[in-house]
């Protein structure tokens, strides 16, 4: 990998009784990077550290292999577009996109061709003399990114910016932004709590939790596999078990209590482990259809507790055969398998996790 366009490195930051520890993380240049976690998990206080307006305790931040650590915020070549979009209400739209130039006085390449590359980039023309209050959600929002895109800046910084947006016009506007950061061809630093849009705009994420960086990688590495059960959990995995390994001649055999779970990798008995099935991964078993051998090794056999049928996708909760607990699985799948396997709650039915997809939490495995 080439050397990172933005580089934090060994920060730690206090700010009253919350801490940010050792925060490790880097963005490629050109990379739309989308740093995830709960809210209050410290990200809003990470990217402060990084526009530099919080200073950090120890650590460095770098941009194109520059040290920035001490920087003052207006150095740092950075635009910004708050939470909040912070627009100014008192000028028009026109006058908001431009007030960076105004204000730092520099001369930039032909001020008038930029803004009005940028409002037909964003599609803001025809609101250039519009009033800043009358504007709606997600055109405050074009307005305030066309201000940050116009001083010219290295690296984008959002701060949840559709936090403000309407549930029903989000979708429609996470495609549009991360079209228009693609042609403009900029490295832009996302950062939400939000898992869908987190998973539509980001091609590499970080994951942040309680002032910790847990892991950082690529979107399929994180989604495929989550490095511990608290990640995990954040991403709405349910289905987490611990047991204990036991010899198997096809791999190990995870005993869990009341069932078990064959996985390949060979594991020494005796061990404690904990792994994940994801609620996706498992799948209704049909009866008098050949099982494929990714499934054959871990059908369970039991009874549905639950059903919820949601717009999108169904919930299914599952209770094993002979299980003390009220649920043993939870199971996501499209509507039309509820037609297809006629699903309904108190039904027998026989369900398999996916062999290959379940995880493993390396760093759960017993010495």
């Amino acid at each position: 990998m080439n050397n990172p366009f933005l580089q934090v490195e060994s920060l730690n930051l206090t700010l009253g009784k919350f801490s940010l520890r050792n925060i490790n993380m880097s963005c490629q240049k050109g990379e739309y990077h989308v740093l995830l976690g709960p809210t209050g998990s410290g990200k809003s206080s990470l990217m402060k550290c990084i526009l530099g307006f919080h200073r950090i305790n120890n650590g460095f931040l770098y941009l194109k292999g520059m040290d920035i650590s001490n920087e003052l915020p207006e150095c740092r070549r950075m635009g910004y577009v708050p939470q909040n979009y912070a627009l100014f209400p008192h000028i028009n739209v026109e006058d908001n996109i431009r007030f960076g130039h105004q204000v730092k006085k520099k001369s930039f390449q032909d001020t008038d061709t930029i803004v009005n590359r940028l409002c037909e980039i964003l599609k803001i023309q025809k609101l250039r003399k519009r009033a800043i209050q009358h504007l709606s959600g997600g055109e405050k929002q074009k307005v305030a990114l066309a201000r940050a895109l116009a001083i010219q800046p290295d690296i984008l910084l959002l701060d949840e910016p559709f936090s403000s947006i309407d549930e029903g016009a989000k979708r429609n506007l996470w495609i549009e932004l991360k079209e228009i950061i693609n042609e403009v061809g900029i490295t832009a630093l996302h950062i939400t709590h939000n898992l869908e849009e987190a998973y539509t705009m980001g091609e590499r994420l970080s994951v942040l939790m309680n002032g910790e960086l847990l892991q950082s990688g690529s979107k399929r590495e994180i989604l495929e596999s989550p490095k511990n059960e608290d990640v995990a959990r954040f991403l709405n995995y349910k289905n987490i078990f611990q047991g204990i390994t036991e010899k198997d001649p096809r791999g190990t055999r995870v005993n869990i209590g009341h069932f078990n779970v064959l996985i390949s990798k060979k594991i020494s008995t005796g061990k404690k482990i904990k792994l994940c099935i994801r609620q996706q991964d498992i799948k209704i078993i049909r009866k008098g259809v050949p099982i494929k051998d990714s499934l054959k090794h871990n059908v369970f056999s039991g009874k549905i507790i639950s059903l919820l049928q949601l717009p999108e996708y169904c919930l299914m909760h599952f209770k094993v055969d002979g299980s003390p607990k009220q649920h043993d699985l939870e199971l996501k799948f499209p509507r039309y398998i509820l037609e297809r396997h006629n699903l309904y709650q108190g039904k027998q039915i026989n369900v398999a996790p996916w062999e290959p997809n379940i995880i493993l939490f390396s760093n759960s495995i017993s010495p």
